[in-house]
């Protein structure tokens, strides 16, 4: 396996190149790098046969919300809508610059994101057609205005696939606000559904902070079963 480090000003990027020629490549957006630790997971489970690209460093809240709200969870949430101005530094630098260090083109791209990163995932592909499958594992979809953008807009491109889960306890928060993720999750699953777009919804055992490694692995499990699509 080989490892290939990039930076973008504040932002983070490895890229585990572990397939020689044509692979899936799954790009995971994490609050801290931890490639290993997904790798590690995905022996567990048995899923091999991709390439692996993290991101992190991010300005968390600012970066991956897609519109400023007034505080939801804290005083120092923070969420001011940066996803436009991240979103450029994907398809215009991160993915360029990454996949030039493949020696092929990868078969399909997957964005993959954790918590709120799982809501800038799913955004993206109202955004652009850059990948074609997405992965949100206890993302935020209790951001409001969330389930009524997706509702009233189109989608950017065909996905091949969209994966959503969350914790069976997530929505035993005591904000009200958190409380709706568990529903708004599911809902945003039956409406990929609808769209036919191939899609799973799992519920986990545990809160919000359980495991997240794992919950992100299967999803990439359930996208690399659907290869051939």
């Amino acid at each position: 396996m080989e490892i290939q480090e990039l930076q973008f000003g504040h932002r983070r990027v490895c890229l585990y190149h572990l397939v020689q020629g044509t692979a899936p490549l799954v790009y995971s957006i994490d609050y801290h790098e931890n490639g290993q630790l997904l790798l590690d997971a995905c022996k567990q489970v048995g899923c091999s046969g991709f390439n692996l690209v993290t991101v992190s460093g991010l300005h968390w809240n600012q970066e991956l919300s897609p519109w400023a709200v007034e505080t939801v969870v804290s005083k120092d949430d923070r969420f001011t809508g940066g996803a436009p101005e991240l979103l450029p530094i994907f398809t215009d630098e991160i993915v360029p610059q990454v996949e030039n260090l493949l020696d092929a083109p990868p078969v399909w791209r997957c964005l993959a994101g954790y918590s709120l990163g799982g809501l800038f995932a799913v955004w993206t592909a109202f955004q652009t057609d850059l990948f074609t499958r997405i992965l949100s594992a206890s993302g935020s979809m209790w951001y409001p205005g969330w389930l009524d953008y997706a509702r009233e807009h189109e989608l950017a491109v065909p996905l091949q696939g969209a994966y959503f889960s969350v914790g069976e306890q997530e929505s035993t928060s005591r904000n009200a606000v958190l409380q709706t993720v568990g529903e708004r999750t599911q809902t945003l699953a039956a409406l990929m559904t609808e769209r036919g777009i191939p899609t799973k919804f799992e519920l986990n055992p545990g809160n919000h902070f359980k495991n997240p490694p794992m919950r992100v692995v299967k999803g990439i499990q359930f996208m690399l079963a659907l290869r051939a699509v």
